[in-house]
């Protein structure tokens, strides 16, 4: 019995209208449980007894934790004729953790958080829209917006474990301040139109309020005068084995509700809580005939806080590249990606980026690392990272693989970057987070 006879059949016993027999039902997903040991050593200054707690390393631990993207997703489509269609996806995140016990940060079971986050139904891609040959697919509802679009230029770390992907260093600014928005994330209240493929173009659009609330427009402000908005817009271009891809995103309002600190110092500058984030993503990919695939992604990304204060703004922008490597052959897959996140450029407190050092947010040690080691590192040539993953995935089946793989991630001393999704939790500048896993996934 196949997925939609399975799902009308459930229907019919729960006593559901006979109008959802006029509709296709299907139900899918996939589970992706890991097992992985991860570590961060090399902070900047070392473990202090007296310092932050959040400035020392990340001693060794084993976990068993989701992969990433393990899911449950329900799709219903009606035919509307004339090669239109009507199509509903509800998509809710499965595992991490069940919210079984009280989480990590002391919520209680159902409590919807960052770490906690299987509460809540249609928490991942989740909506409703119209599908034309013609036109394309508008879709209304909770949607990823621009972080995901170049999947398809580094595809291998999918099969396997997420923390492998060159996202780790492109996904945030790598900031020791715990202010570090996203460059793209899964929004709330977005509009996306997927266009048809006009010989091997085609084009997504996207358009999000990300927040329900009033928006802050208070004067001083990143969207003062404006309306909290993200926008967004991807073409892509595909033939034989070549694919390109770009990708644009503006945040007008990325907001943090958090007071600064950086490396688990509180600051004197009182940094506003509202962010304008802009990111520009270029892509390319060839896969030969042989099954291997070499691609190379570009990201140059900003954000900035517009402060009325110059000691209370920061604008910076960070490039980064990757090179991502994969190889099929038979039931066996094989990825490789090398990364390099650049130091910043742009302004600390309102100091240049090349001259700005941590006394400049009025920090006179981090670590062991005292106010005369500390003011030999800038925030222009200490804020680089680089990273190395490999993977390997046997395929059991069509549908059920086996993953064993290895990542790290190599920090300067005033940069905290850490792995896709499944993090490290490494809280240190400096420390260089890395992991092993082994992994098993299905989809169904």
């Amino acid at each position: 019995m196949n997925r939609t006879r399975i799902a009308l059949a459930i229907a019919a016993v729960l006593g559901a209208p006979a109008a959802l027999a006029q509709s296709s039902v299907t139900i899918g997903g996939t589970v992706n449980i890991l097992y992985d040991y991860v570590r961060a050593s090399g902070n900047t200054g070392g473990d202090s007894t007296t310092g932050p707690a959040a400035q020392n390393s990340l001693k060794g631990a084993d976990r068993v934790r989701d992969g990433g993207i393990s899911n449950i997703r329900f799709t219903v489509v009606e035919d509307l004729g004339g090669g239109n269609a009507a199509f509903v996806q509800v998509e809710s995140a499965v595992i991490q953790n069940s919210d079984t016990r009280t989480d990590a940060v002391g919520n209680a079971q159902g409590v919807t958080t960052a770490g906690n986050s299987t509460a809540v139904w249609g928490n991942r891609n989740t909506g409703i829209g119209i599908r034309s040959n013609t036109a394309g697919r508008f879709i209304i509802g909770v949607w990823e917006v621009h972080y995901t679009e170049h999947n398809v230029i580094e595809p291998g770390y999918n099969l396997g474990n997420q923390a492998w992907s060159a996202l780790s260093i492109m996904q945030n600014f790598g900031s020791g301040f715990n202010i570090n928005p996203l460059i793209g994330a899964r929004f709330s209240n977005v509009i996306r139109w997927d266009s048809p493929v006009w010989s091997g173009f085609s084009m997504v659009a996207e358009y999000a309020r990300p927040t329900d609330g009033v928006p802050p427009n208070l004067s001083g402000t990143p969207i003062d005068g404006k309306i909290d908005r993200v926008w967004s817009f991807a073409p892509r271009y595909t033939w034989g084995g070549l694919t390109l891809q770009y990708s644009y995103i503006q945040d007008k309002n990325a907001v943090t509700n958090a007071a600064p600190t950086f490396a688990g110092q509180a600051l004197g500058a009182a940094f506003p809580a509202a962010w304008k984030i802009t990111g520009n993503r270029l892509g390319a990919r060839y896969k030969f005939d042989n099954g291997l695939g070499i691609g190379v992604i570009w990201d140059d990304s900003k954000y900035s806080n517009n402060a009325a204060a110059a000691i209370n703004t920061i604008s910076v922008k960070r490039t980064a590249w990757a090179l991502p490597v994969t190889w099929d052959t038979g039931n066996h897959h094989l990825m490789a990606t090398y990364g390099k996140a650049n130091d910043w450029r742009g302004q600390v407190a309102g100091v240049d980026a090349g001259t700005a050092t941590p006394a400049t947010l009025g920090l006179v040690a981090i670590g062991g690392c005292n106010a005369a080691c500390l003011a030999g590192m800038t925030f222009g040539s200490n804020t680089g990272a680089s990273m190395f993953s490999i993977g390997y995935m046997y395929n059991l089946s069509t549908r059920t693989n086996v993953s064993v793989g290895y990542v790290i991630l190599k920090n300067d001393a005033l940069a905290r970057y850490d792995h896709y999704t499944v993090s490290s939790g490494n809280t240190a500048v400096g420390g260089d987070p890395k992991s092993f896993s082994l992994g098993l996934r299905h989809t169904w």
